[in-house]
């Protein structure tokens, strides 16, 4: 018999094919129970993973986006009653240019500390083809708020594709104009200072001032508001805003109906003459100064 092992009184003796045989069903024994093991590991880190995933599921923002009316404008937050009349709490998007004020504007409301920004088509030698159909008025934004290409549109100077080769920059294209206003001719060529670059454009007929301004300076309670964002689903009435934008029916530097420059100088003769003529102490300060 093959696989019979022998005894010795001073031991047993080994028998080298029942020992290759237990070998044997050892190594698959391990096997089996190796791989038991793994799909246990696996199964429980399946159940672990899978309750994390759908709390963070839950937990997850909410996009939202909605229009409404201003209500108030505080530091870091702001009040806005939406169109169905609820009141949402919203917090103002984290880079400043996607905050914008927008309102129709006159040039007259052009000023001191004012920038302007425009585009155009010019030839290689930078001459206008093209008359002014737009131009926006803003105020600038400290640069360490504004991100990659965002500082082409808050920094002085002439922007054209930054992807055209050398041969095509002789041709006519399109370039975008930031800069300091200088002034209008009276033939309505608009004058600007783009860095060092001065820039002369004609404006069409019916060219349009719009003032856009990243901060709250000139909103008011009713201005419209539309917002797009995020809130957690537990309360929608508070909301990250990523976008938010005012805007109004108020023209600025127009003005107003009843203040017409010939009465106003009239009255102005008229008051003076009347103040000659009554005494000194009977003029009214809070009249004068509300002039």
């Amino acid at each position: 018999m093959k696989n019979l092992c022998l005894f010795r009184l001073n031991g047993p003796q080994q028998c080298p094919a029942g020992d290759a045989a237990l070998s044997t069903s050892s190594l698959e024994l391990k096997i089996n129970h190796s791989k038991t093991a793994t799909r246990i590991l696996c199964i429980l880190a399946f159940l672990l993973v899978i309750p994390s995933a759908v709390l963070a599921q839950g937990n997850a923002n909410m996009v939202t986006q909605f229009s409404g009316t201003l209500k108030t404008a505080q530091p870091g937050v702001l009040v806005i009653t939406r169109d169905d009349g609820t009141e949402i709490f919203v917090q103002p998007p984290d880079e400043l240019p996607n905050l914008a004020f927008v309102a129709k504007a006159k040039p007259a409301f052009l000023g001191r500390g004012m920038l302007i920004r425009f585009s155009g088509v010019f030839d290689g030698a930078g001459n206008p083809l093209s008359k002014i159909e737009k131009v926006e008025i803003f105020q600038p934004v400290p640069p360490q708020q504004l991100k990659g290409s965002q500082r082409d549109k808050f920094t002085p100077g002439v922007y054209g594709d930054p992807h055209a080769n050398p041969q095509q920059r002789v041709e006519p294209q399109k370039y975008d104009v930031v800069g300091i206003p200088m002034g209008i001719t009276p033939t309505g060529i608009l004058m600007t200072q783009a860095g060092k670059i001065p820039v002369r454009c004609p404006l069409a007929e019916n060219v349009q001032f719009e003032l856009r301004l990243n901060n709250l300076s000139l909103a008011q309670p009713g201005d419209p508001v539309s917002v797009s964002g995020f809130y957690q689903p537990s309360d929608e009435t508070k909301v990250k805003a990523e976008n938010l934008t005012i805007t109004t029916d108020r023209v600025y530097g127009e003005p107003l109906a009843n203040e017409n420059p010939r009465n106003r100088r009239a009255s102005r003769r008229n008051r003076a003459a009347d103040a000659e003529e009554a005494p000194a102490a009977e003029a009214d300060p809070q009249a004068e100064a509300t002039e």
